[in-house]
């Protein structure tokens, strides 16, 4: 079994993720794959740092840019029958690689539970939150996020691993999508946890729906065809006339402000998606 970390200039969050790995108890062969995807930092001497804590951990590096492909060649490096996915900057908590192990045990595919607070240092009036369960992404398909993704060998290989041209906002969803649509079965392991690194400037949030808005666009432009369906126009009028109207508040209230910023923006990413891959998705 194998656990893939890409990592960019992670030298400041490895550590914490290194050092959760190495608490885990497991009873199978595993090991850690952390994937150097250009760093400028110290993530390689992080990574030498915890050789002989962390079973099996090695690095390697990638020199296409993108967690994709990253995440593509670090299950290159690896001829395990599973795969589990995590990030640099997150936490497994203890018992995770057992509990993904135990879950892929019945499933093609698992995506495990998100815990939202406790690497939140900074307190904001409005963080978005994880759901306790595989969300249903535009109205299609559930889908897992890749910081706690876990998915046997001869899957990942049968659908052709992540699609290495998805940009941000997209990678997990597509493929959680062609996974699914491929004939295998995705489901949720609550028992394997993350805890999660939200962002918690305005500028990150809106960064972030920006770009998740964009690749809705890419997302319908290859997955409309297969059933995707595109948001009704009544409900696109409705969302851009409540935008215009709720901006009064927006400028004299924190919580709001939060708000509208990340629903402006993911309206603005679907605009900018639509034009970019040539289909109308707003």
């Amino acid at each position: 079994m194998s656990v893939v970390i890409p990592a960019l200039n992670a030298a400041g969050t490895l550590p914490a993720q290194l050092e959760a790995l190495a608490r885990q108890d497991v009873d199978v062969p595993w090991e850690v794959v952390v994937i150097d995807n250009g760093s400028t930092d110290g993530t390689l001497d992080v990574c030498r740092s915890f050789e002989g804590r962390v079973p099996g951990l090695r690095a390697i590096s990638c020199a296409r840019p993108g967690t994709s492909a990253a995440r593509n060649a670090g299950a290159a490096s690896s001829s395990s029958e599973l795969l589990l996915f995590c990030d640099a900057d997150d936490e497994v908590a203890p018992g995770w690689v057992s509990a993904m192990v135990a879950a892929l045990r019945t499933s093609d595919a698992v995506g495990g539970a998100i815990e939202n607070d406790k690497l939140t240092t900074v307190r904001t009036p409005y963080m978005p939150r994880h759901p306790d369960h595989l969300p249903v992404v535009a109205g299609f398909l559930p889908r897992a996020i890749t910081a706690n993704l876990g998915v046997r060998r001869e899957v990942f290989d049968d659908v052709g691993g992540f699609a290495a041209d998805y940009d941000y906002g997209g990678p997990d969803t597509e493929f959680c999508w062609r996974l699914q649509l491929a004939g295998h079965r995705l489901t949720y392991a609550p028992d394997a946890v993350v805890h999660y690194r939200h962002r918690h400037t305005l500028r990150s949030v809106a960064v972030k729906a920006f770009r998740t808005g964009i690749s809705r666009g890419r997302l319908y432009r290859d997955y409309g065809p297969r059933g995707m369906p595109r948001p009704r126009l009544a409900g696109v009028a409705a969302r851009w006339a409540g935008l215009l109207l709720s901006a009064p508040a927006a400028a004299v209230s924190p919580a709001r402000r939060w708000r509208w910023v990340e629903q402006a923006a993911g309206a603005a990413g679907r605009v900018r998606g639509s034009w970019r891959f040539r289909v109308l998705y707003l």
